[in-house]
């Protein structure tokens, strides 16, 4: 079967730069150990960008300034969170990189190679996602350290002749034959050269494999589908807030389950759901509770042995799977005792008993693991 891919690359491109911003930020002279990790091949710290035989080069590069501490030669002068925090275009990584606490990692001897997003990466995201990873340290951690190569300053050709490399995450990177690419995304400005790194701008986060996101949101994934933009961007109905709640409490924050949430009151289900667990959960949204035929809702609520027998064929006790987790499986055993079936459609959407698709995965609750989707399963 074959396994679903996440679309985060949004959000590696946060952290990533965030790793570089941060230490931009440092008021600090005390450099603290460089990150370690052991390439085969050691290259010296560019020290100038005298030593380039070009230059910076690519469609952003425009947008550098072009005097000061944020220009190509000024940011020569400082190591790579400093130089970051001078340059317009990563403003929003410096402010995670600030939150990870990783500006002195950053700003120590190298040297790195540093794939740093822009602040248009995290604008793409998903509502709600930058606050998400903001809030876990872990994951943050995880996801910036993927955007970095200890021990090695690697310009764009020197990339495209290595063709990959492992990261300080642990996990391995992609480029093109010409380095202008790195797991597919295009460098919007290659070679930027500061004190202790080679930085190159690109323009989507980058997301590790999910087996290395590790010690994040307990092993889970981040939310990811399209019904995820309909989630708040903050407050207790946030990815970020219902981390906090258990599944009944967090479901009733979030305006996307309001139906869902007045069928488990009317079930007598709340303090079962808000039980110690842990659970996935298969989360109707509003949208499904509409595509009802007329007066079947209505008819369900009133009959709470039938609304009972529903609401449990969505959860499955004992386990908090993550979409990647369920893509591996034929079918799970429900609290009803039914099995519910689980497949991967040809466009990577996880399917649930052939009836429902999954819209947005991988929400993370006090006590579940919750998958809202886009059907109501019926027995």
């Amino acid at each position: 079967m074959r396994t679903r891919t996440r679309n985060l690359k949004v959000m590696v491109a946060i952290t990533t730069f965030a790793l570089v911003a941060a230490a931009c930020g440092s008021d600090t002279n005390d450099s603290a150990p460089a990150v370690t990790n052991s390439p085969a091949t050691t290259v010296a710290p560019v020290d100038a960008m005298d030593d380039m035989t070009a230059g910076p080069f690519g469609p952003a590069c425009d947008a550098v300034p072009t005097e000061g501490q944020g220009s190509f030669a000024g940011m020569t002068d400082d190591p790579a969170a400093t130089a970051a925090s001078n340059n317009p275009l990563l403003s929003t990584l410096v402010a995670a990189v600030v939150e990870a606490g990783l500006v002195d990692t950053l700003n120590s001897d190298g040297p790195f190679t540093i794939f740093a997003p822009a602040n248009m990466a995290f604008e793409a995201l998903p509502a709600g996602t930058l606050d998400a990873v903001l809030a876990d340290k872990e994951l943050l951690t995880s996801i910036l350290t993927y955007h970095v190569i200890a021990g090695q300053s690697l310009d764009a050709a020197a990339l495209g002749e290595a063709g990959t490399a492992t990261t300080v995450n642990g996990g391995r990177l992609e480029f093109g034959v010409d380095g202008t690419t790195v797991n597919g995304v295009a460098v919007l400005c290659s070679d930027v050269v500061t004190a202790n790194a080679t930085v190159h701008i690109i323009g989507e986060v980058l997301m590790p494999p999910a087996d290395d996101t590790t010690g994040a949101m307990d092993g889970a994934m981040m939310p990811s589908g399209p019904l995820c933009s309909a989630v708040p961007a903050d407050g207790q109905g946030s990815f970020a807030g219902m981390t906090d709640d258990p599944a009944a409490t967090a479901a009733s924050n979030n305006p996307v389950l309001s139906t869902l949430v007045q069928a488990v009151v009317a079930a007598g289900l709340v303090d079962t759901l808000n039980s110690d667990g842990p659970f996935t959960i298969f989360a109707p949204a509003n949208m499904a509770f509409d595509a009802l035929p007329a007066g079947t809702l209505d008819a369900v609520l009133a009959d709470q042995d039938l609304l009972t027998s529903i609401l449990t064929l969505h959860v499955v006790a004992g386990q908090k799977l993550s979409s990647a987790d369920l893509a591996q499986l034929d079918s799970v055993t429900t609290v009803n005792g039914a099995d519910i079936s689980l497949d991967v459609a040809a466009d990577g959407s996880l399917m649930v008993n052939g009836q429902a698709t999954v819209g947005c995965a991988d929400i993370q609750t006090a006590n579940a693991t919750v998958h809202v989707i886009d059907a109501v399963l019926m027995p």
